[in-house]
């Protein structure tokens, strides 16, 4: 028998709004392409907006994800019989987070470092950008977009619950 009442508690509110919150957090990666976007225009801004991006990761995304997994361990734990473990939306959720945490610091934190490093390089030599500085940003590019489906797709699984 499910007993909705536990998902009306104030503890599961505060992880809900916790949860929500973090998943907020993620949103300036959606930006990413954009700035990068306007990088060829404006290749001297190039190292300063790779810092800010880098600097976003480390105070705001890598936080985020960490209370984003917390909170939906407290949302499971408090819901009482409401949710189960095995249910699709959370085991894609579980699986999510763990991909994203993979993807963030497996590729994104060495591939943004190692942008930086040559985009200063190149701007020792001129103002263009070289084979490897674009070769780096699309790959960045591509597994960015890839990710960015994955937020989506949890999201989308989060708020329908499908095959419930």
């Amino acid at each position: 028998m499910l007993t909705l009442g536990a998902i009306y508690s104030p503890g599961y509110k505060i992880a809900l709004f916790f949860h929500i919150a973090a998943v907020v957090a993620l949103g300036p990666t959606f930006a990413y392409g954009v700035l990068f976007s306007v990088l060829p225009k404006y290749p001297r801004s190039a190292p300063a907006l790779l810092a800010g991006m880098r600097k976003i990761d480390r105070v705001m995304i890598n936080p985020a994800m960490i209370i984003l997994l917390i909170a939906g361990i407290v949302l499971l734990a408090t819901s009482g019989s409401v949710w189960k473990g095995s249910q699709f939306f959370v085991v894609w959720g579980f699986i999510a987070i763990i991909a994203l945490f993979g993807i963030q610091h497996g590729f994104f934190a060495p591939q943004m470092t190692r942008l930086h490093e040559i985009a200063e390089k190149d701007l020792e030599s001129g103002d263009k950008f070289s084979p490897e500085f674009e070769a780096t940003s699309q790959k960045i590019a591509q597994v960015g977009g890839a990710t960015g489906i994955l937020i989506l797709l949890t999201i989308f699984f989060m708020v329908y619950k499908p095959f419930m």
